[in-house]
């Protein structure tokens, strides 16, 4: 079981302990957290990296609500708001900040290979973006809506997306164009309202999706059919995340809780309950053994995925925990708040 632990100690109170003045507009600057009682303060300009302070360390953006995405290497984090910065998470630097876009990012992932970068806007737009070079590859046009969610398959082939238009849709990467049915059609795969998340099962056969309509759908990647709708919660999921083995689903909603599914099942495991406020998101750990959840009270919360029970709480945010990704080797936990600081937890 992977707890997040600072300096040898576990403790649940986040203490700000430096600033560094931002020098250009939408240029990050870094904070620093000590989670324990005996703050340090390092103020020069390229603060140590995790692994040498061994402190919880943060850069905070100056756009809100940033998207993350861990190249699979590891060795990269992407962020993005009304850009798209990608960082060395070796040294701490940023290594190239991709053109502006014309309208706000929703969401960043990147493919299997380490080498697109797949974000989308809510504008509706879907685009890839040479992770090497940083230039556009190739833009997807077919969402009417804003594109909320994205994800790729384990090969790359495939970019699966959520739309405000109440739409799932599948992407073959290296055309651009959508997946037809195996019959020829273009997929009817649809929510009752907008789609917030779309998390894709690891062995690629079944997409889940978690709608304002407060239900979760399982559709069939093959053949784009609908598998079961799950219906536990009673106000909008906000997140949906599968775990590694495949078995469970988790899903956060704004009724304040988690709920772990069966997927064989479809059927309700465990109810955590423990934020005072909105769960906006949810990210479960590489070994399966733990999630993560972010909520509108400004808190992480760590459950074990087992058994449902409370790990710790981590503090630091000024307002609600937007979006949350593990590093491909588990050691890092990145969380990215409205406040609009993108926060990287050190797990040991």
């Amino acid at each position: 079981m992977q707890k997040i632990r600072i300096d040898g100690k576990l403790n649940n109170s986040g203490i700000l302990t430096s600033e560094l003045p931002a020098v250009q507009e939408n240029i990050p600057y870094f904070e620093v957290l000590d989670l324990t009682s005996e703050p340090s303060v390092y103020t020069h300009s390229n603060p140590a990296w995790i692994a040498t302070v061994k402190l919880s360390c943060s850069h905070t953006l100056t756009h809100n609500s940033p998207a993350i995405a861990f190249s699979k290497n590891g060795n990269f984090l992407a962020t993005g708001r009304l850009s798209i910065k990608l960082w060395n998470l070796q040294t701490g630097k940023l290594v190239r900040t991709f053109a502006p876009v014309s309208s706000i990012l929703q969401s960043i992932t990147i493919s299997p290979d380490n080498k697109i970068i797949a974000s989308s806007r809510v504008s509706g737009t879907i685009e890839l973006w040479d992770l090497e070079t940083g230039k556009l590859i190739r833009q997807f046009t077919g969402h009417i809506n804003g594109v909320n969610s994205l994800t790729f398959s384990a090969d790359g082939k495939i970019l699966i997306s959520g739309d405000r238009g109440k739409a799932v849709q599948v992407w073959n990467v290296g055309t651009g164009k959508l997946v037809p049915t195996p019959s020829g059609n273009l997929p009817q795969m649809e929510h009752e309202d907008w789609v917030n998340s779309v998390a894709l099962s690891p062995n690629g056969k079944v997409i889940a999706s978690g709608s304002y309509d407060t239900t979760i759908k399982l559709w069939s990647l093959e053949t784009t059919q609908e598998i079961a709708c799950l219906e536990a919660h009673p106000c909008v999921v906000n997140a949906v995340a599968i775990s590694p083995d495949g078995k469970t689903l988790a899903s956060a909603s704004a009724d304040e809780t988690i709920k772990l599914w069966n997927l064989n099942t479809q059927e309700v495991i465990w109810t955590l309950r423990g934020h005072d406020d909105e769960v906006y998101s949810v990210a479960i750990s590489p070994d399966g053994k733990t999630l993560a959840s972010g909520s509108a009270d400004k808190t992480i919360k760590l459950w074990n995925l087992d058994n449902g029970d409370l790990i710790n709480t981590l503090t630091g945010h000024l307002s609600g925990v937007k979006s949350l990704t593990f590093s491909p080797d588990g050691n890092m936990l990145v969380s990215g708040g409205e406040d609009g600081a993108v926060k990287i937890w050190q797990c040991e």
